[in-house]
C-alpha cells in the first residue's frame, strides 16, 4: 500500500502513516531565547487554552499526530493507522522505544488513559467534544483501536495538538499532571522551570523519537511588547520572536533579522452571548453584522495584513465570506435591522484583552466608532490577558472581540463550541438541532462533497442568525535572527519546528 500523508480535503477511511523528520545532532552550544508578550498560564495540556501555553507545552508534550507544514496530517507518537470498513473503529499503530522524559516507556495503555481523561468531565478538558463519539479504548502493546459511535473520518485531525497530548498513564494515576508538577511528556524538549511572569526553560530531549534537537536549550522569555522584542532581536539578546502585530513585523530589517509569515487558521470575532439583552434579539445582531465594514477593520487595524472570512477557516472547507446577510457594510440595512428589533438606544459592553493580541484594542476602537454610525453603542471592558481568559471560558461576557485559534478540519474546530453538547457551548451561546445534525453528517461521512456541504450548511446557520461576527483572519509572524536556520513557521502558531531548529 501506498505511503501518504493525510491531506486536508481528503479526510477518508484508509491507511495512512507518516514519521517525523530526523537530523544529526549538533556538536557547539545551542541556545536559543525566545521572545513573548504572553506568559504561560497553566501545566496541564489537556485544560490549555491561552496560545503562549499551547506553544511551550507544544515543545514538551507529543500527540498521536501533528500538523505540519502545507497543513498536511503526520504521524507523530502513531506510525500509522487503519479505519475500518465502516469507519466506526480506527486502530492506530504506536511507535516503538519511545520514553518519557522520566525515562518511563510510551505505550498503548498511555494513550488509553491519556484519552479517557480528556473524556472525563471532571477534567475540563478542551478537546472533549471533538473525542465524545469514542465509546470504548483497547490498548494491547503498541496497538490502539477507538471504537466510535458513528463513522467518524475526522478523528484523526481530532487528534492533533497539545489538547490531546499523550500523558503518562502513572501520572495520570497518581494524580501528577497540572497544578505545580513538573510536565512529563515524550516532546523534542524537557520541562526545566517556569518562572510566572519571567520565562519558560526547556532543555533538548536527547532520546526524542525524531532525533535529538539540534538545539540544547530553548528559553521562552516574557518581554512586554513586541517592540521591545524586535530590540531584543536586533541586539542579539533574543533569536526568534512571536508576534502579532503586522506595524512591527514591517519593521523587521532584512540586514538583521528575517520575517516569516503564514496565513493563520486564527480568525478574529466579535462573539455574541445570545441569551442575554441586548444581544439576546436577532435583529440587534444582525444590525452589527450589516454596520461592520471588514475591509476597513483589515486596513486599519491589520494595516491591510489579512483577509476578510466566515466562520470556517479551514482551508478545505472555507466559508464564503459574500454568504452572510450583508457581505458589506451596509448602514441603511442595518438601520432597518434596528427598528425591526424596536430598539432606540442598543448599548453592550465588549470583553477585549490588552495584551493578548497587539491588534485587539485598535481592532475594538474601529469597531465601536463603525457601530456609532447606525446608533449602537459598544463600551469596551479591556482587561489583561490574565484576566481575559477565565472570563472568557467562564462565558462571563455579553460581547467579546476574541483571536481564536482554527483547525484544519471544521468538526474539531466547532464542535466543542457550536454543539448542543460541546464543552465550549457556554463561550457559544448556541445551538440548534440543525447545527447537530449537520455536524453529525460531516463527522459520520467520509465524502468530502457531502463534508463541505455540511459545513456551508453550518456556515450559513451561524451567519443567516448572526450569531457571532466573523471578521478576518491574520497571519503568523516569526522573526528570527540572521544566525537562525531550519525553523518553518506554521499557520496553527506552533513552535513544533524549533526541533530541527539551529544557531549557525
Amino acid at each position: 500500500m501506498k505511503i501518504k500523508k493525510l491531506a486536508i480535503g481528503a479526510l477518508s477511511f484508509a491507511l495512512i502513516t507518516g514519521a517525523v523528520a530526523t537530523h544529526p545532532a549538533q556538536a557547539a552550544s545551542q541556545d536559543l531565547v525566545v521572545g513573548s508578550v504572553l506568559d504561560i498560564d497553566k501545566l496541564d495540556p489537556h485544560t490549555a487554552t491561552n496560545f503562549a501555553t499551547v506553544r511551550a507545552l507544544g515543545l514538551v508534550y507529543s500527540g498521536l499526530v501533528e500538523v505540519g507544514a502545507q497543513n498536511k496530517i503526520w504521524g507523530a507518537l502513531a506510525k500509522s493507522w487503519r479505519f475500518n470498513s465502516a469507519g466506526t473503529s480506527v486502530t492506530l499503530n504506536l511507535r516503538s522505544g519511545v520514553k518519557f522524559h522520566d525515562g518511563s516507556t510510551f505505550d498503548a495503555k498511555d494513550v488509553k488513559a491519556s484519552i479517557e481523561r480528556i473524556l472525563d468531565t471532571k477534567t475540563g478538558a478542551a478537546a472533549r467534544a471533538n473525542l465524545a463519539t469514542i465509546t470504548s479504548i483497547q490498548a494491547n502493546g503498541l496497538s490502539v483501536t477507538l471504537n466510535m459511535s458513528v463513522p467518524n473520518a475526522p478523528i484523526i485531525a481530532a487528534l492533533d495538538g497539545v489538547n490531546v497530548a499523550m500523558l503518562s498513564s502513572d501520572d495520570i494515576e497518581a494524580g501528577k499532571v497540572g497544578g505545580s508538577n513538573k510536565p512529563n511528556g515524550t516532546g523534542p524538549f524537557k520541562f526545566v522551570s517556569w518562572e510566572p511572569g519571567q520565562s519558560v526553560k526547556l532543555a533538548a530531549n536527547g532520546s526524542y523519537y525524531g532525533g535529538a534537537p539540534k538545539l540544547d536549550s530553548v528559553t521562552i522569555r516574557v518581554i512586554p511588547n513586541e517592540a521591545s522584542i524586535l530590540s531584543a532581536i536586533n541586539a542579539g539578546t533574543v533569536q526568534l520572536g512571536v508576534i502579532t502585530d503586522p506595524l512591527i513585523a514591517k519593521q523587521v530589517s532584512s540586514k538583521t533579522s528575517r520575517l516569516q509569515k503564514v496565513p493563520a487558521l486564527a480568525y478574529y470575532a466579535l462573539q455574541f452571548n445570545n441569551k442575554v439583552a441586548p444581544l439576546n434579539d436577532k435583529n440587534v445582531r444582525l444590525a452589527i453584522t450589516c454596520a461592520i465594514d471588514r475591509q476597513e477593520l483589515i486596513k486599519t487595524s491589520l494595516l491591510g495584513e489579512g483577509s476578510v472570512t466566515g466562520p470556517i477557516t479551514s482551508p478545505a472547507y472555507k466559508s464564503s465570506v459574500t454568504a452572510r446577510p450583508c457581505p458589506k457594510q451596509d448602514l441603511a440595512k442595518a438601520k432597518e435591522y434596528l427598528a425591526a428589533s424596536g430598539k432606540k438606544d442598543v448599548t453592550f459592553k465588549a470583553l477585549v484583552t490588552s495584551t493578548g493580541w497587539a491588534t485587539s484594542v485598535a481592532m475594538a476602537q474601529n469597531l465601536k466608532s463603525q457601530l456609532a454610525k447606525v446608533g449602537i453603542t459598544m463600551d469596551l471592558d479591556i482587561v489583561d490577558q490574565a484576566t481575559y481568559v477565565p472570563r472568557w471560558l467562564a462565558g462571563d461576557f455579553v460581547a467579546t472581540l476574541a483571536n481564536n485559534g482554527g483547525r484544519i478540519d471544521p468538526d474539531t474546530m466547532y464542535t466543542r463550541y457550536f454543539t448542543s453538547t460541546g464543552n465550549l457551548n457556554k463561550v457559544a451561546t448556541y445551538s440548534s438541532s440543525t447545527l447537530d445534525a449537520n455536524f453529525l453528517l460531516g463527522k459520520s461521512s467520509g465524502n468530502t462533497t457531502v463534508r463541505k456541504g455540511a459545513y456551508t450548511a453550518i456556515s450559513k446557520e451561524l451567519e443567516d442568525n448572526a450569531v457571532w461576527e466573523w471578521l478576518a483572519t491574520p497571519y503568523e509572524y516569526r522573526v528570527t535572527s540572521r544566525s537562525v536556520s531550519g525553523f518553518t513557521a506554521l499557520a496553527t502558531g506552533s513552535l513544533i519546528t524549533l526541533r530541527s531548529t539551529y544557531l549557525k
